[in-house]
């Protein structure tokens, strides 16, 4: 009696969400289809200041601060580097081309309030003391486009406060490792739920290494406060703050001149430890967006449950199969119209080995990073 409630309450749940999760996929589709670059050609041509918040950087932020300062924007532009408590050579690099360059200016941060993000009280700083009226962000580990700028720029047509950009994991064939390549893979995918949640007036996701704002729109929503002890969500709590009552004023920016490359997880450890942090934000996320995230989280979850079941039900195993295939069939469908968005087609043949690991996978990240603990760097 009770394997047979059982039953019937796995596979009653495994329907219920793996509809919605269908549902969304549809819509994730339709809204692809809406997304366009933009027009915007203001004169004269907004002030820019570039913020990026580094700490023991100095592996790669030569080649960030290379590509940050090569800006081929014809309006006025100045970049904002704050230097988090580095310990290695990250602030004599910094040094170096700060005196090269007089339009790269350096914020030192020796100290932060207890509990506070380190990275949002970084960012704070540097918007306390930049005189641009668009911000873009980027991370000391990516690099830009010499068009990244001026193609952002052109996303913030009237009415428009922030711009979630792209940004992708580089591969190389036959030199790339099955952990990046798969990690790309990945990445696209939480890229094209950001795009088409934006494009519904739903955003669920954007990263911050390609991200930007008016800085009159983050002044009006206070910033940071509220979320400022969050470690996570420099980015997508933000989307929030502004989520419910200006939905239409974000869109997300497909057009390739303002993609950034960023560096993928070189080892599991490290990977496991970034997918928990972010996962750890989404707590905090607005009720109707956690309302969809939670329904596609207990779908990853009956499916994981499904498959555990599946030796000891016929009825489970069936069901199992039937809600394997529909997602399989229908995450495909959706990425290859984002392969196709962001010029990535080469991802294609890792996609299936993606979709076989995916739910276990988020499943984890999700509990450890809501219920366990993670590194910050």
């Amino acid at each position: 009696m009770i394997w047979t409630i059982l039953t019937y309450v796995v596979i009653g749940l495994l329907a219920v969400s793996g509809l919605f999760y269908i549902a969304l996929l549809v819509r994730f589709f339709r809204a692809l289809g809406t997304v366009r670059d933009g027009q915007s050609d203001v004169e004269p041509k907004p002030d820019v200041s570039i913020l990026i918040s580094a700490r023991n950087e100095s592996a790669g932020i030569r080649a960030t601060l290379d590509s940050v300062l090569a800006q081929e924007y014809d309006g006025k532009w100045d970049v904002w580097v704050a230097d988090d408590r580095s310990t290695d050579d990250t602030p004599k690099i910094l040094a170096e081309y700060a005196a090269r360059y007089p339009r790269l200016h350096i914020l030192t941060i020796e100290d932060i309030p207890e509990g506070v993000s380190p990275k949002k009280h970084a960012l704070s700083k540097l918007i306390d003391v930049c005189e641009g009226d668009i911000l873009c962000l980027t991370d000391a580990d990516c690099i830009v486009k010499p068009t990244w700028i001026d193609g952002i720029v052109r996303e913030f047509e009237p009415g428009i406060e922030l711009v979630a950009g792209h940004s992708y994991i580089p591969t190389v064939p036959g030199k790339s490792s099955v952990l990046i390549c798969m990690q790309a893979v990945e990445t696209l995918i939480y890229r094209v739920a950001g795009t088409a949640g934006l494009a519904m007036h739903l955003p669920l996701t954007s990263t911050g290494n390609n991200f930007a704002y008016r800085k009159s729109f983050f002044k009006s929503v206070h910033g940071f406060d509220n979320v400022l002890k969050i470690q996570s969500g420099d980015d997508d709590l933000l989307m929030q703050k502004i989520a419910d009552d200006r939905p239409w004023a974000m869109r997300y920016c497909i057009t390739e001149s303002t993609f950034v490359t960023t560096s993928g997880k070189e080892t599991f450890k490290e990977l496991w430890e970034q997918r928990k942090r972010w996962a750890s934000a989404t707590i905090y996320y607005t009720p109707k967006i956690v309302f969809v995230l939670s329904m596609v989280f207990l779908f990853l979850v009956m499916q994981c449950v499904a498959v555990a079941l599946s030796p000891l039900s016929f009825e489970i195993l069936i069901a199992t199969i039937v809600a394997s295939v529909a997602k399989c069939i229908g995450d495909l469908i959706l990425i290859v119209r984002g392969l196709r968005i962001f010029r990535q087609e080469h991802l294609l043949k890792w996609c299936i080995p993606v979709e076989f690991i995916h739910a276990p996978f988020t499943v984890l990240a999700v509990l450890f990073g809501l219920f366990g603990r993670f590194k910050w760097k």
